[in-house]
């Protein structure tokens, strides 16, 4: 999961959505001032938008991470971690209840399985291909489960970046997105299908392999 170095992540981040915004103004003074607030408020809200607290919050701890030295990337690493943390419990996307994070997910393919397996009970001899096809999908089905269960309850989400898009050509191109989003260091997912640039990721805190992607245009929050 740590394909890439907390620098990489937070230049890829000015560079891809906050250029506009002039880094040695963000990092000119080590002191508190207001326009040290103004600019990280403008950065955070630009970049990672929410509402307008949330922002706060996170503009808030790039200028403390700031105020103590710790320099650019650092700051918007902290104002990133203080984003998604702010964020836990808010769903602006059908897409991060349960039955959203179900239908992102395999589960509901074991799921099918199972029931088919059910079937073969009827069928003479079927209970053997029922006994043998029965307990994988099922485990792989109740783990889906739990993990929707996790995303939808104690999921939270951080704006994801494009790095990588591959194209497999079987029968018409398929389109592998890479994104990489930062909560207390990088993390990489991969997506096929589309691949919008503005996007959210949505993941389990203690567990953040598990995730999806959220294509940001759909959201309510900004």
């Amino acid at each position: 999961m740590n394909g890439a170095t907390t620098t990489g992540w937070s230049l890829r981040i000015a560079d891809a959505v906050g250029g506009a915004y002039d880094r040695l103004a963000m990092i000119d003074s080590r002191e508190p001032s207001p326009t040290l607030d103004a600019n990280w408020l403008a950065w955070v809200t630009a970049n990672l938008g929410g509402p307008p607290g949330r922002a706060q919050q996170a503009a808030d701890a790039a200028r403390d991470a700031i105020v103590s030295g710790n320099g650019l990337n650092a700051a918007m690493a902290a104002a990133t971690n203080r984003w998604v943390e702010s964020g836990q419990g808010q769903k602006p996307f059908w897409e991060m209840t349960f039955w959203g994070v179900m239908s992102r997910r395999p589960g509901w393919v074991f799921a099918l399985v199972v029931v088919f397996a059910q079937v073969l009970w009827f069928i003479p001899l079927g209970w053997i291909a029922a006994v043998a096809l029965t307990p994988l999908p099922l485990a792989a089905a109740v783990w889906n489960v739990y993990v929707a269960y996790r995303l939808s309850n104690h999921g939270v989400v951080a704006p994801g970046v494009l790095v990588d898009v591959t194209v497999k050509d079987s029968e018409g191109d398929i389109y592998v997105g890479t994104y990489q989003w930062h909560f207390h260091g990088p993390h990489l997912i991969t997506h096929v299908g589309s691949t919008p640039r503005d996007v959210l990721i949505l993941f389990d805190p203690v567990y953040p392999r598990d995730a999806i992607v959220i294509n940001r245009s759909l959201s309510t929050s900004r």
